[in-house]
């Protein structure tokens, strides 16, 4: 045997729900029921060469923020590299938080994550964060998996597992400007950590609060949207502090079964229309008819256009520079087998909120229009374009926005969970020595959140109330008070 998983008990949290789903699969028709295992319970300075505002557009050229790119699970050996499968019962019960989410992931959880390494192979993923760019342009890996001996959890060991890099390696400045993220792979179905496949440790550089991806989520399941769960946790390599990250669900086969009724349909990343389940099955006729469509009724026979508007939606209120509203690349598209119809799943949201800074006709304007702006080096947004042509979907956009305003971007809660949440991880982040930035910049950048949110709700409050007051679009779709 070459490794050996040793399970304990689980951790406690507070606010934890049970989900009858063991690590074998599916919720089973009783889910809600009582469980029977034990409870568990930007502007600003910089170091490095290139600094500021000037640095956090670079991020976005080329490219859409940080976002992960093609998996590179051919570094891994056979046996882990297989399809998503149902994981062997292991005895006990996934608990779950009040939202449905993956312990891991709970708001209450603040984890951190143990993992000892050859030195070796640590100073191997220092030497290709460092080299990331050019590796990627002579066409070598620049993300390959490394052994890891040991992964720990409270008393959840698991071992000979696998980490890599992650990120775009085009926009990694050499150490100890930058600092390394990191997804974490377990190589086999009887090693899922928690029935977890992957963990993925998210550390942008521009989200110096540490909360955009964390907020931005949570707004978007408030919305009523699928989307990732994301907490924080600390990661600690043999035996050393490293720091701080976002630890933000991954969509995949486990995301699916948790969103979905059924978790077997196609899912694509948008990113290079990438196919991530059913490699061996799936075809593109799907997604060719979306990016044929020529209006909203042929869109309509197969895109599930309400949540398609309401990501759009979404995403204009945060707002979301990245995804599918902005002309970005960042989501995800599930082939729901239930309904026939292809779902829009928002990702990686680390390009939003006081990321718009900018005056007006900058890059990145304060307060951009939710129906006109779109960013500069745009990938087009041709489904966002045929909606909004036809008034009955542009007036549902209005009403929607209102709505996502109302029920999930309201000040008074956003800045309960910035107090929070910066409060959890406060710690943690100050005795972070590789995050690029110092505290003093930490702590500026939480309250340009808090009044970012302020001046945000104001700024949509009064967008909505000139279509109220019968305002009208001019010939570039502002509205315009008659």
């Amino acid at each position: 045997m070459l490794a050996v998983v040793v399970v304990g008990s689980l951790p406690t949290i507070g606010a934890c729900t049970p989900d009858v789903a063991t690590v074998s699969g599916k919720p089973t028709p009783d889910a809600g029921q009582t469980r029977t295992g034990r409870q568990d319970g930007d502007a600003g300075q910089d170091a490095g060469p290139r600094t500021g505002p000037e640095m956090e557009t670079m991020l976005d050229a080329g490219g859409d923020g940080l976002g992960d790119g093609p998996d590179r699970d051919a570094t891994i050996p056979v046996d882990a590299a297989e399809a998503d499968a149902a994981v062997p019962d292991l005895g006990f019960v996934i608990p779950r938080d009040e939202e449905g989410c993956h312990v891991i992931h709970s708001q209450e959880l603040f984890p951190t994550f143990e993992i000892t390494m050859a030195a070796e192979e640590w100073e191997a993923l220092k030497d290709e964060w460092n080299n990331g760019s050019q590796n990627d342009s002579m066409g070598i890996n620049p993300k390959p998996y490394h052994p890891v001996a040991q992964f720990r959890y409270d008393d959840v060991v698991i071992e000979d597992i696998f980490i890599r890099l992650r990120g775009n390696p085009t926009f990694w400045e050499p150490l100890p400007a930058d600092k390394m993220q990191f997804q974490i792979r377990f190589r086999t179905k009887e090693k899922r950590f928690l029935g977890l496949k992957t963990l993925a440790l998210d550390a942008a550089t521009y989200n110096r609060h540490m909360l955009r991806d964390r907020l931005g989520l949570a707004i978007l399941r408030d919305a009523g949207l699928r989307a990732p769960c994301a907490n924080h946790a600390r990661l600690v390599v043999n035996g050393e502090y490293y720091g701080i990250f976002t630890n933000i669900e991954k969509v995949d086969k486990k995301f699916l079964g948790r969103t979905f009724i059924d978790d077997d349909g196609d899912l694509w990343k948008r990113a290079g229309w990438e196919i991530k389940t059913n490699k061996d099955i799936a075809t593109e006729d799907r997604i060719l008819l979306l990016r044929t469509a020529t209006t909203a009724d042929v869109l309509g026979r197969t895109l599930d256009l309400p949540t398609a508007l309401r990501v759009f939606a979404a995403d204009a209120v945060i707002p979301n520079s990245d995804g599918y509203w902005g002309g970005g690349l960042n989501g995800y598209l599930y082939d729901d087998p239930i309904t026939r119809k292809i779902v829009l799943i928002p990702w990686d949201l680390d390009n939003t909120f006081e990321r718009f800074s900018h005056a007006p006709g900058g890059e990145y304007p304060v307060n951009p229009d939710p129906i006109v702006w779109e960013k500069d080096r745009t990938h087009g947004r041709p489904w966002y374009d045929l909606l909004m042509r036809d008034p009955d979907w542009h007036a549902q956009y209005i009403e929607t926005i209102r709505e996502i305003v109302q029920d999930a971007y309201q000040p008074s809660v956003l800045h309960e969970r910035i107090d929070t949440w910066t409060a959890q991880i406060e710690q943690a982040v100050l005795d972070d020595q590789n995050k690029p930035y110092d505290n003093d910049l930490y702590y500026q950048k939480v309250m340009e959140l808090h009044e970012f949110v302020d001046d945000q709700h104001a700024f949509l409050e009064a967008w909505l109330a000139c279509w109220d007051n019968g305002g009208v679009a001019d010939d570039q779709g502002y509205c315009q008070a008659e």
